[in-house]
């Protein structure tokens, strides 16, 4: 039987802070957008659009915050269990929420802004900032104490977001890659980001024809050859 992963948040920047789900979520959703501006006159019947950019990839992630214990603690049998001294340990809805918000939420007053997060599950993995959520409290104890919860989290990235990529390992450098250039992207950070280093990025400007390699273009594709086709 495969063991179970769950998905785990993890502040870059942060002090080692991360955030482990008790429950996996049952859904995320993925968007993206290309933006235009239109050109044509007032008036005119037809829309002349002019490509601005292609934004960053948005993360939408709904899931549960569950402190019954029933998603957790010691399995088996509870009297057992009691006798070895292997008693579950619950952890409250409050704790998770407080591990979350110092995740995702804190403000770091070396870098004046929250954490930059990754987000990794089965083959998702994800690195951007969390733009805004919301919890709703659905269970609470007699004394008013909340049992369970569901956040609702949306989150805008900071580079592309892999998928299958990330499970069948395709960053290899012997492997021809495309990148489409993003608002501040440069080409020596992108041949970094492919080949490990930096130092390649004359020769992917020349497989590319570009003159001006300083100023790419945002939206333009960028063709990353193999590295044994390189000069070395």
């Amino acid at each position: 039987m495969a063991e179970l992963k769950k998905i785990v948040i993890k502040a870059k920047d942060g002090n080692g802070e991360k955030f482990t789900a008790l429950v996996n979520p049952t859904k995320y959703s993925l968007s993206y957008k290309n933006e235009y501006i239109d050109k044509s006159p007032p008036g005119s019947a037809e829309s002349n659009l002019q490509f601005v950019k292609v934004t960053s990839p948005a993360f939408d992630l709904e899931f549960l915050l569950d402190g019954t214990g029933v998603t957790e603690g010691a399995r088996g049998n509870a009297l057992v269990n009691k006798i070895i001294g292997k008693a579950s340990k619950r952890t409250t809805v409050a704790e998770q929420f407080d591990q979350f918000l110092k995740t995702t939420g804190k403000y770091d007053g070396q870098i004046h802004k929250p954490y930059e997060l990754e987000i990794e599950w089965g083959v998702l993995k994800f690195e951007g900032v969390m733009l805004e959520f919301s919890v709703d409290f659905t269970l609470f104890s007699p004394e008013g104490y909340p049992l369970r919860g569901i956040i609702k989290a949306k989150f805008q990235g900071s580079t592309d977001i892999d998928l299958a990529a990330a499970k069948a390992n395709k960053r290899s450098p012997d492997l021809t890659h495309k990148r489409l250039v993003k608002d501040g992207d440069t080409l020596t950070q992108m041949t970094k980001n492919i080949y490990g280093d930096s130092k390649y990025y004359l020769e992917v400007a020349k497989a590319n024809g570009l003159i001006n390699f300083r100023q790419l273009i945002p939206g333009s594709l960028i063709y990353f050859p193999p590295l044994d086709k390189k000069a070395q």
